[in-house]
């Protein structure tokens, strides 16, 4: 029965219901991309989903949900379609890597700062969500050309033995100066400097609620309100913040829920 749950949700699946198209994979830390004319209103559970004037809206599950959920959409011909998601388990790879003490445990120290920074960053995350239209419909790039992966969603990450957070985003390690490019077109929410962890960063809104983050650039081409493209030159990586080398993290979420950033590379709406 499990290996038929996730059958129905394969990436790039499309269910036809009063033309409602649905493309991604109802999966812990994936999104769901809804294509269909006419909509009224939408809710995923109790969670009314950003519809807009435009023809596609997305949800999105994170990297730990589990259980039941219900689309329920409505069209303007009064016509309303349901469709249930049963999440199917999913495992992640476990990670294990070793550092300086430092890079593993913060010094005391630092934990003004750290709060603070944390704060900051909790606030401009507050606006993730007024974008009302999909900015992203233009679709996805890889933010940076060649590089190697050095780091997966999802994995458990052990430091020097010691288990830690999850990694909630994409690494892609290259040499400093590299260009980075926007995922996809939005607005600039953050283009923050020096946190002790993400060290100089870039949040964007794509609108809807989806959105992505930057990390550990050594260098901003861009600031807060400035509007962006899929493919403009938004930084170039470094190695600022907590890391150990030259690299990129690209994290994307979905408001709050954390999601996979390689899987929008597969998306074609």
């Amino acid at each position: 029965m499990k290996k038929l749950i996730v059958l129905l949700f394969l990436v790039n699946c499309t269910l036809l219901a009063q033309d409602m198209k649905l493309i991604g994979e109802a999966a812990p830390g994936r999104l769901v991309f809804c294509k269909a004319d006419n909509v009224l209103w939408a809710y995923l559970n109790d969670k009314q989903l950003d519809t807009g004037d435009d023809d596609v809206f997305v949800f999105g599950f994170d990297r730990n949900d589990t259980g039941e959920y219900l689309l329920k959409v409505k069209f303007n011909d009064g016509k309303v379609v349901l469709k249930k998601f049963v999440l199917p388990e999913r495992e992640f790879k476990v990670q294990r890597i070793k550092m300086q003490q430092k890079f593993v445990t913060p010094p005391q120290e630092e934990d003004e700062r750290i709060k603070r920074e944390s704060n900051i960053l909790r606030e401009a995350r507050k606006t993730i969500g007024e974008i009302k239209g999909p900015l992203y419909n233009v679709g996805f790039i890889r933010p940076v050309e060649g590089g190697w992966i050095s780091g997966v969603f999802g994995s458990q990450r052990i430091l020097n033995g010691v288990p830690k957070n999850v990694h909630n985003g994409m690494d892609i390690a290259a040499v400093a100066g590299t260009p980075v490019y926007a995922m996809t077109d939005g607005v600039v929410v953050l283009a923050a400097d020096d946190f002790y962890y993400s060290g100089n960063f870039i949040l964007l809104d794509h609108g809807q609620g989806l959105n992505s983050m930057y990390l550990h650039l050594s260098k901003k081409d861009v600031k807060a309100g400035d509007k962006v493209k899929k493919g403009d030159k938004i930084g170039e990586i470094g190695s600022t913040g907590r890391v150990t080398g030259d690299h990129l993290h690209w994290g994307v979420q979905w408001y709050n829920k954390r999601v996979d950033p390689a899987d929008l590379l597969k998306i074609r709406l």
